[in-house]
């Protein structure tokens, strides 16, 4: 459950019956139960309001449907670095001028 072995468990009871006598250890065994169950319950609680509130199964389905419906190998393919045929980049001219007050102007002109 939490990474005990048997050995650890066995170690952890025969402190619990020193420490608490043998009188006293069915009543703790039975609230430290109670409050491990509820713990529990609390948790699968939180578990399932945060799963609603953010639909994590509805974004699941929908990212896997969209994977779906993508060509990768197409887009493997693909080159980013050269234009197409029919598209030409645009030529970009900058100047720059310095006004007399020492400011700097940058225009930009497409060709």
């Amino acid at each position: 459950m939490f990474g005990l072995g048997i050995t650890e468990i066995f170690v952890i009871l025969i402190v619990a019956v020193i420490a608490l006598g043998p009188e006293k250890l069915p009543t703790v065994a039975v609230d430290v139960a109670r409050f491990l169950k509820k713990l529990k319950g609390g948790i699968e609680d939180a578990k399932s309001a945060l799963d609603s509130e953010l639909n994590l199964s509805g974004l699941k389905d929908e990212a896997n449907n969209l994977k779906g419906h993508m060509n990768f190998e197409r887009l493997a393919n693909l080159d980013l670095d050269e234009p197409k045929k029919d598209e030409q980049k645009p030529e970009v001219k900058v100047e720059i001028k310095t006004e007399p007050k020492g400011e700097i102007k940058k225009e930009e002109t497409k060709a």
